[in-house]
């Protein structure tokens, strides 16, 4: 540990209390990250499985290992540990998460080795799904390894560990001894040193396909240094085994991570690897249009069809919603008109136009160049053309990451998530779209955010509000984004 610090032994830790209701029985393993031990739930009488993070006693790093873990504590799915609680205790926290009777994947590698490549699909469609649902509350996994894959009874896939390794991640390579993680699955991006996103845990889910396959670690080798080495090189050994893993396997790793395959699109090509009769399922987001020429590629005709739907917009017309209808605020800054959708309106200003949510108040062009949309705790924020591309070495990824003024309480906030930035292209523009939570004056903020080159500007659409409304925020940021248009 970087603490120096060392936790407590079997002998003096078995049988005590946690939390005043957690009976730890026995101690089942422990990594780089932590302890854990089975236990039973006095309160309940049930059995768990109680985590000890393994970090500074008492120190920021602990508090905001537990506020990650009451955010992965809402990813609900069935191959998603289910986190019952978080305590203190003694200043270390503990994560109470259920009890999952089986062996890890790696386990079952190290006794059997190669699976099937219908078994592995079976498992890696599994996981998938999990990290999919966590993305989309904003968690990221950051430690996707065969040790953290349990198999439960019934043939049950659980991807442990939600929440955990995006914190502790969180620092440097070169800083040794506060770098937690398994180096062997750690996507090249994260290593540089870029804030990782959804597609690094893709390619560590790459990692774990190919493991599965052909029963050895693609980028595993004797030294730290010759790992790190074997990561950054972004030479996938040859597949052996695999077959028709073997196109997924090979785009899961690729060191661009705008390249590789969406969440989605690998389950539907696990699905039918594994060959499941499961109809195939709309996906729940928008893939940018490299992402849909690899499906289309590898899925079947049937299946791309379903992929490249549009979402449909979704109309909250509630009196309690604010997309709901209401007397327009006048204000002296707007030109509008009723001529929009239904339950919107038409707006244009100079340098752009769009529809807007109707009855919700407009706001001059501020000192920062921001033309303001609220109502209630819900905002839309437009920026036409404020900043030169040029002026960010022609690359919207840096700006959005690292300038961006509206992301600025991103990387201020002491407590923030990141789903990640993806490249995307709308009506012929280049840009980048990604979405965040984090916390303003004690409250969760969901931020929906997209920058444009438009002609050599850069032009921003930003949607914001309760971090519990992510539906009601991506709304009015759909219909926003959908109808915008630069100024002529």
């Amino acid at each position: 540990m970087a603490t120096g610090e060392e936790p407590e032994s079997s002998a003096t830790t078995e049988q005590r209390l946690i939390g005043g209701r957690y009976r730890l029985t026995e101690r089942l393993g422990a990594g780089g990250m932590g302890t854990v031990w089975a236990g039973w739930d006095t309160l309940v009488d049930r059995e768990v499985a109680v985590k000890q993070a393994l970090t500074a006693s008492a120190g920021p790093l602990a508090a905001r290992i537990l506020r990650e873990a009451r955010v992965a504590a809402r990813v609900e799915h069935p191959a998603v540990v289910t986190v019952h609680d978080v305590v203190v205790e003694d200043g270390y926290p503990w994560i109470v998460m259920e009890r999952v009777h089986g062996e890890s994947l790696a386990d079952r590698l190290d006794h059997n080795g190669a699976l099937p490549e219908r078994e592995a699909a079976r498992i890696g469609m599994a996981v998938t799904e999990a990290l999919a649902a966590a993305h989309a509350r904003g968690v990221l996994h950051r430690d996707v390894k065969p040790g953290n894959v349990l198999l439960g009874s019934g043939g049950r896939v659980v991807l442990t560990d939600f929440g955990i390794a995006y914190i502790v991640g969180e620092e440097s390579l070169t800083q040794a001894g506060e770098f937690v993680g398994s180096l062997a699955y750690t996507a090249p991006e994260r290593m540089g040193g870029q804030r990782p996103g959804p597609a690094s845990d893709m390619w560590s889910l790459g990692v774990l396909l190919y493991e599965m396959v052909e029963a050895t670690s693609p980028f595993r080798r004797a030294s730290m240094e010759a790992t790190v080495g074997a990561v950054l090189a972004g030479k996938t050994p040859p597949l052996h085994r695999a077959v028709a893993l073997a196109p997924l396997i090979k785009a899961l790793l690729v060191t661009d991570p705008a390249a590789r395959p969406a969440a989605q699109a690998v389950i539907e090509a696990l699905r039918a690897t594994a060959g499941s009769a499961e109809p195939v399922r709309k996906p729940a987001v928008t893939r940018s249009q490299q992402r849909m020429r690899w499906a289309a590629a590898l899925l079947s005709t049937a299946a791309v069809a379903v992929l490249t739907l549009p979402l449909l917009d979704r109309f909250d017309d509630s009196p309690s919603s604010p997309l709901a209808s209401a007397p327009p605020t006048p204000t002296n800054s707007r030109s509008s008109s009723q001529t929009g959708a239904k339950g919107y309106e038409h707006v244009s200003q100079p340098g752009f136009e769009l529809e807007v949510s109707a009855g919700w108040r407009h706001h001059d062009k501020n000192a920062s160049a921001q033309y303001r949309y609220t109502r209630g705790e819900y905002e839309l924020i437009v920026v036409p053309g404020r900043d030169a591309v040029a002026n960010y070495a022609k690359d919207l990824m840096i700006y959005q990451r690292d300038y961006e003024p509206e992301l600025q309480p991103y990387r201020d906030s002491t407590w923030a998530t990141s789903s990640g930035l993806t490249t995307i292209k709308v009506s012929g523009y280049r840009g980048v779209r990604g979405q965040f939570t984090w916390e303003a004056e004690g409250k969760e903020r969901f931020v929906l955010n997209r920058a444009l080159n438009i002609d050599g500007r850069i032009h921003l659409l930003v949607a914001t509000g309760p971090e519990a409304a992510r539906d009601t925020v991506s709304r009015f940021y759909d219909h926003a984004a959908k109808t915008y248009k630069p100024a002529k």
